[in-house]
């Protein structure tokens, strides 16, 4: 009885043995399929990833640009604030000239017209338009402020020193903003401009009120996608009375 009684116990046993091999099996099934599902999951997370980080960099590139606008407009406004429409000499300031063409008074801010990139159907394609202006003598009053230098008939007294802004190519092919002082000192205030106008209330037919000057900005930058990205700004700015 003995030796059936083992006999019988393995044989009861032998299915336990089966079952443990249905088990492994369902287990190499159940890690084939979370494999499959794991490398699909995958895949969605990283066209996912793709397409966020395309948005974030789109964003970042439009914020890049509105700072870069905000800063240059800024400079600008700086400046035109001292200055005025006033005659000095023979000369009249402030001058706007076109494409880098000044006439003959304003040689020293000549140069060559900037690359334009945009079609003729874009808001970013046009003339550019330069500015020369000047700034006026400065004093410092007993407080220690400074304030512009006045004559006996209580008129600014004007330094002749000229500032001015212009829209220029670099030997990397991109378009800048540029401020210089009696043509010389350049100073590159931004990069991606595609174009640069000022505008007097001569040259706005009005549009811009007397003593003041509007100025437009139009950036262009072309990200590594080959999307083209544009941001426009602009200010208008009251100039001192001569």
């Amino acid at each position: 009885m003995k030796l059936l009684d083992r006999i019988g116990c393995a044989h009861l046993g032998s299915p336990s043995l089966g079952g443990q091999r249905s088990r492994r099996g369902m287990t190499v099934l159940e890690l084939s399929i979370s494999t499959v599902l794991l490398i699909a999951l995958s895949g969605s997370l990283t066209a996912a990833m793709i397409g966020t980080r395309g948005v974030f960099q789109e964003g970042s590139l439009q914020s890049k640009m509105q700072d870069a606008a905000d800063r240059a407009l800024g400079r600008i406004s700086q400046d035109l604030r001292r200055s005025g429409f006033t005659t000095v000499g023979t000369t009249s300031y402030p001058y706007l000239f076109d494409d880098g063409a000044p006439n003959a008074t304003f040689t020293a801010h000549a140069h060559a017209p900037a690359t334009e990139n945009a079609d003729p159907a874009d808001a970013d394609f046009g003339v550019n338009r330069d500015i020369v202006f000047v700034q006026p003598q400065m004093a410092t009053d007993v407080a220690g402020d400074e304030a512009p230098q006045l004559d006996a008939n209580g008129l600014i007294q004007w330094s002749g020193t000229e500032i001015s802004y212009s829209l220029r190519t670099g030997a990397d092919g991109v378009n800048y903003l540029e401020r210089r002082t009696n043509g010389a000192n350049p100073r590159r205030i931004a990069n991606h401009v595609e174009r640069l106008v000022f505008d007097d209330p001569t040259t706005s037919a009005g549009a811009v009120p007397n003593d003041s000057v509007r100025v437009q900005i139009f950036f262009r930058q072309v990200d590594e996608k080959g999307v083209v990205h544009r941001h426009q700004a602009e200010v208008t700015v009251a100039l001192r009375n001569s």
